[in-house]
């Protein structure tokens, strides 16, 4: 028994890789989503973050978070391997989070309030 979540991870990676589900993991194409409208997604997000694109992310963020667009959230990806889902649904999830944090730590204009009443 796993005495921790790393352990835990660790054992679950090796039983993917056992079961052939670490190749899965990898392999963009797949019947339950739209891999390519995902990366287009994460090109898009990281290209707005270069370009510094404030309200366009903020935008494009608030058109994506908690829908399932693309299939992002289809119960087969989360239910097959143990150590997690195909690593382009990881990526996308982490890009996001990398989106929200750069909104967040975005500097506030001149004479705006950080704060809206």
């Amino acid at each position: 028994m796993a005495e921790s979540q790393d352990e835990w991870m660790d054992l679950a990676e090796q039983i993917d890789n056992i079961q052939g589900l670490d190749i899965w993991r990898t392999e963009k194409n797949c019947l339950l989503y739209e891999s390519d409208r995902i990366q287009a997604r994460i090109d898009e997000l990281v290209h707005l973050m270069r370009r510094r694109d404030i309200f366009d992310l903020m935008f494009t963020l608030r058109g994506g978070i908690g829908r399932n667009h693309f299939g992002l959230l289809h119960e087969g990806l989360f239910s097959r391997a143990m150590a997690g889902t195909k690593l382009l649904i990881e990526t996308y999830h982490n890009v996001v989070c990398a989106a929200l944090d750069f909104v967040c730590d975005a500097p506030v204009a001149p004479n705006d309030d950080p704060i809206p009443m």
